[in-house]
C-alpha cells in the first residue's frame, strides 16, 4: 500500500505535481514575466525560456515551468538552447492555454544539445511555411524525453514543419511519447527523423497525421538498432485525400521492434505501409479507405512475417 495522502495522484495547473527534487525551480511567463526577476516564484517569472535554462545547474534536477499562456517566438536556430545537463521543461495549462513555442521565421529551431533533457506539455507552433526543423537534438543529447507535446500548424495548406523532431546520429536513448502531431496538407517530409545511427530510441503512444512526403516516422541516412516504436496512430495524408507514400520507412539496416500501430496510408501493398526488413513486425493494423470501417489486416505478425 503507497503511504501518500494522494493515492490517485495530484494536479495543479492541469498537471500532474512534480514530487521531491534535488534541484531549484523556475517559472516562464512572456507577459508577467522579466529576465531581472527571481524565477523562483509565479508571481516573479522570468520572461523566455532560455534565460530560464541558463540559470540552471547542470545535473541538479532542475525543473522549469512555463505558464499557461506562455508565448515565445523563434526565429533563428538555437533561440532555445537546452545546453545544461538534466533540465526539464514542464508546459502547466491546456488547450488555448497550453503554452506556445510559434516559428515565426523559417530558421527557427529548439536545439537539445545536453544530456537527459525533458520537455513537457509544450505546443510547438508553425506559423511559415518551410520551417526546417522544431526540434533538433546532437550527438551529445542522449537520454531525451519529449512527453505530452503538440506538433501543429496556424494554416493547414501551406505552413509545416519539415521535420517536427530531427535526432542527429550518435544521439541515444530518447524517448516520444504521447505526443500529438498534425501538418496538414502542406508539404511536410516527415514528422519523426531518424537522421543517422541511433540507438535505443523509443516512440511511444503518438498521434502523428499528415501529408508526409516520405513516411510519419523516417530513418534516413544510416541504420538505428535496438528500436521500439508501438501503440502509434500513424496517418499518411488527410480526409480522403491519402498519401501513395508509406507511414513508417527506416533504413534498411534498421532492428528493432515495431508493434501494434494503426496505419493509415494507400500504397501498393499492405507490406509496403511499413518499411522496414530487419525490424521485427507485430500486430500492425492497416486502413487505406478512411471513409469506411477500413481492412484491419495485420502487417507483421508475432514471428516478424509479412501478412
Amino acid at each position: 500500500m503507497a503511504l501518500t495522502n494522494f493515492p490517485n495522484g495530484a494536479s495543479s495547473f492541469g498537471m500532474p505535481l512534480i514530487g521531491l527534487t534535488t534541484g531549484n525551480v523556475f517559472f516562464v511567463h512572456n507577459a508577467s514575466g522579466s529576465n531581472s526577476n527571481t524565477g523562483t516564484d509565479a508571481d516573479n517569472p522570468f520572461a523566455d525560456i532560455d534565460y530560464a535554462i541558463g540559470q540552471c545547474t547542470a545535473s541538479n534536477g532542475d525543473i522549469i515551468f512555463a505558464m499557461p499562456g506562455h508565448y515565445e517566438a523563434v526565429i533563428g536556430a538555437s533561440d532555445i538552447l537546452f545546453d545544461v545537463a538534466g533540465v526539464t521543461l514542464i508546459g502547466l495549462g491546456s488547450g488555448t492555454d497550453m503554452p506556445q513555442i510559434d516559428y515565426t521565421l523559417a530558421a527557427g529551431e529548439v536545439h537539445i544539445s545536453a544530456t537527459s533533457v525533458t520537455i513537457q506539455n509544450i505546443n510547438f507552433h508553425a506559423n511559415v511555411t518551410d520551417v526546417l526543423i522544431g526540434i533538433e537534438t546532437a550527438a551529445t543529447a542522449d537520454n531525451f524525453t519529449i512527453r505530452g507535446c503538440k506538433f501543429d500548424v496556424e494554416t493547414t495548406t501551406t505552413d509545416e514543419f519539415t521535420y517536427c523532431i530531427d535526432i542527429v546520429a550518435g544521439c541515444n536513448f530518447g524517448l516520444i511519447e504521447d505526443c500529438f502531431f498534425d501538418m496538414g496538407l502542406g508539404g511536410a517530409t516527415g514528422a519523426i527523423h531518424l537522421n543517422g545511427t541511433s540507438t535505443d530510441l523509443t516512440v511511444l503512444g503518438n498521434s502523428i497525421k499528415g501529408d508526409y512526403g516520405t513516411a510519419c516516422i523516417v530513418g534516413s541516412t544510416g541504420a538505428s538498432t535496438n528500436i521500439d516504436i508501438g501503440n502509434n496512430i500513424l496517418v499518411n495524408g488527410s480526409g480522403t485525400n491519402l498519401n501513395g507514400e508509406p507511414c513508417i520507412e527506416l533504413n534498411g539496416n534498421s532492428t528493432g521492434s515495431i508493434w501494434n500501430n494503426y496505419v493509415v496510408c494507400n500504397v501498393g501493398t499492405v507490406a509496403a505501409s511499413i518499411v522496414s526488413a530487419l525490424s521485427l513486425l507485430y500486430e500492425n493494423y492497416y486502413n487505406e479507405d478512411i471513409s469506411s470501417s477500413g481492412t484491419g489486416v495485420v502487417v507483421g505478425t508475432a514471428s516478424g512475417d509479412d501478412a
